[in-house]
């Protein structure tokens, strides 16, 4: 597979939940920031106690997220994960394994606070979403 064209990236993001509420400047601005990485089936993406420095797009393939002592949580095409922690500032408490050959779009925590630092609409954009999803696991529409 040849690497994505900054068009494929604008239009993979854009079907990305944590990105469903920017508009579609917004969506160019993060493709520019966002790289391609690819994995092979058993590689660590990351590992406990890293640090947080980037968040993830999947492309194509699979990735497991581990959580010690509470299992494990299955990521495919179009799901995002390493945000909590980077919005966090946290070190990583899980595990990202890829469990096949998978294509991610990494956006390096640094790139994307600068680029939320530049970007009021962005960040405005990104709240609704976690809003929305904190509502939608709470069972509540406030």
């Amino acid at each position: 597979m040849n690497a994505l064209a900054q068009i494929e990236k604008v239009l993979l993001l854009r079907g990305a939940s944590l990105f469903h509420h920017c508009n579609a400047e917004a969506v160019v601005r993060i493709a520019s920031i966002a790289s391609e990485r690819r994995f092979e089936a058993g590689d660590t993406i990351y590992a406990v106690g890293d640090a947080a420095d980037a968040l993830y797009f999947v492309v194509t393939g699979q990735v497991s997220i581990e959580q010690p002592d509470e299992g494990s949580t299955s990521f495919g095409p179009r799901d995002t994960f390493g945000v909590q922690e980077i919005l966090s500032g946290r070190l990583r408490a899980t595990r990202a394994r890829a469990t096949e050959p998978t294509v991610t779009l990494a956006i390096e925590a640094d790139d994307f606070f600068d680029l939320l630092s530049h970007d009021i609409e962005i960040v405005k954009a990104l709240f609704r979403e976690v809003l929305a999803e904190r509502a939608s696991r709470n069972g509540s529409g406030s």
